[in-house]
């Protein structure tokens, strides 16, 4: 079976993404509408984290993207076979035939790609990357020219959006799209992006 993934629009500069028009910050009320979109009552916005979510162009095709720390709820849908989202682990190689699992009590970070007019607050935004093991603090939207400047001197990747800037166990790190799945940059240990099978750079996915 061939893995259909949420479309995307390359940008030419991917360090130097062209910004948005202003856009009201999300809402704790419609942050629970496009969960409840997506993942109906499998998982929650995480109430134990101060800031759960954030909104930017995360995948670089100039609509607003959510991304917001989730709860699971109910382990045997996150867990089916064929859900409604990309499951992934951004800290390691994606490998197509290694079955990734959702634990319980596990924090995981929900991307909700946006879509149309209103970007992910749009009622058929919901093509989505689910993360394990990238839920950590300080949390902030960096742009491209901003992660340049703070990483100046440093091997750097080609992010395709805004990044996700937080320090993860005890680092400073970076999750970032590269066009086909989302990965991290430790600054420290960053030797180059890792080939991605399946890759879908410059083809249409279509819609889910």
């Amino acid at each position: 079976m061939v893995e259909q993934a949420p479309a995307y629009q390359a940008t030419p500069e991917p360090a130097t993404p062209a910004r948005l028009a202003s856009v009201a910050a999300p809402k704790l009320p419609e942050v629970e509408e496009a969960v409840k979109r997506v993942f109906k009552d499998a998982a929650v916005v995480h109430p134990d984290y101060k800031s759960s979510f954030l909104a930017g162009d995360f995948n670089g095709d100039l609509s607003q993207d959510l991304a917001v720390v989730l709860k699971p709820e109910k382990l045997d849908e996150l867990n089916a076979e064929y859900p409604n989202w990309l499951l992934r682990d951004p800290r390691v190689p994606h490998n197509p035939r290694e079955l990734l699992r959702i634990e319980k009590d596990e924090a995981l970070l929900a991307v909700i790609h946006g879509y149309g007019t209103n970007d992910w607050r749009d009622p058929d935004a919901t093509q989505t990357f689910l993360l394990k093991n990238v839920v950590g603090s300080d949390m902030r939207v960096q742009n491209g020219v901003e992660f340049v400047k703070s990483n100046s001197g440093r091997k750097l990747p080609r992010p395709h959006g805004d990044l996700i800037g937080e320090k993860l166990k005890g680092s400073e790190g970076y999750l970032y799209y590269n066009a086909a799945t989302y990965l991290w940059y430790d600054p420290k240990t960053f030797k180059g992006e890792p080939e991605t099978p399946g890759a879908f750079h410059g083809r249409k996915a279509t819609r889910r």
